[in-house]
């Protein structure tokens, strides 16, 4: 090493610390949290719904006190895609405590609710008919038998995230981390 490449990698060190800094005031003023005005608690909670077509959309943060921050999640099959920016959002935002954080979603029941497929079931007594018509089978058929049938209940749909519905989740989740750091703000204050 040179002399220069040493003072350049010391002043590279210098400008990654003071944009670490530079960028946690920054997220401090986003959500007006003032460190050198008052202290924050690490003890919070935030909850936020939000409606999205036939869906309600819950997402649920707490925090509790911890020198690092211990995020663990449960998030809905839906929004694992997006398991690691929901991370960001809430690490951009909350920089130390225990840190769990729930997204789930509430359909209507009509819409959750398993259909039954009458084209099976009727293939199925069909079948069922014709071999007790041809083996000379008396026919004691219910429907309990049927609906217990391969692929007689099941669903076919496959759900994928759209842009419009992640936008939401996304409102949501800011929300929740708002009201989360609202809360710290107001424990705070009572110490």
């Amino acid at each position: 090493y040179t002399r220069n490449d040493y003072f350049s990698c010391k002043r590279l060190k210098y400008l990654q610390i003071y944009y670490f800094f530079l960028e946690k005031f920054v997220l401090l003023h986003k959500f007006n949290v003032h460190p050198y005005k008052m202290i924050l608690s690490m003890t919070g909670y935030g909850k936020a719904s939000v409606t999205f077509e036939n869906k309600k959309i819950n997402v649920e943060v707490k925090s509790l006190n911890s020198k690092a921050l211990d995020l663990s999640t449960r998030i809905a099959p839906l929004y694992r895609e997006k398991e690691m920016e929901i991370r960001q959002i809430i690490s951009s935002t909350l920089y130390r405590g225990k840190i769990e954080f729930s997204i789930w979603v509430d359909k209507d029941e009509k819409d959750s609710a398993t259909p039954i497929n009458a084209d099976m079931v009727e293939y199925y007594y069909q079948q069922i008919n014709e071999i007790a018509y041809h083996k000379d089978i008396s026919l004691e058929l219910d429907w309990a038998t049927l609906l217990r049938m391969p692929d007689v209940m099941t669903r076919q749909e496959v759900e994928i995230l759209s842009e419009e519905e992640w936008q939401v989740a996304r409102g949501a989740i800011n929300e929740a981390l708002r009201q989360l750091v609202e809360f710290r703000k107001q424990e705070g204050e009572a110490l």
